[in-house]
């Protein structure tokens, strides 16, 4: 398995285990503080997937899943977007 695939590989896991964790808060019908910690790691997952598929296109995705966000946004895709052609 090259890098890439690996790459898709891992994207596709952590897919499934967001998936697995909003399925399971709504199936156990959590309605405290619990559920928005839920939501806040589901909603980074869901944006760290679109950064990986944004990064592919058009910059870098040479980083780690727990890299702060806006710095993959302005390391790995902003100078690449911002660079001369």
């Amino acid at each position: 398995m090259n890098d890439r695939e690996e790459s898709f590989y891992e994207q596709g896991l952590r897919a499934a285990w967001a998936a697995m964790l909003r399925q399971c808060v709504q199936q156990l019908g959590y309605k405290s503080d619990e559920v928005s910690k839920s939501a806040w790691i589901l909603e980074r997952e869901a944006a760290v997937a679109m950064l990986r598929v944004v990064c592919d296109q058009h910059g870098d995705n040479d980083w780690p899943e727990d890299l702060h966000l806006a710095d993959v946004i302005e390391k790995h895709l902003w100078r690449s977007l911002s660079a001369p052609e």
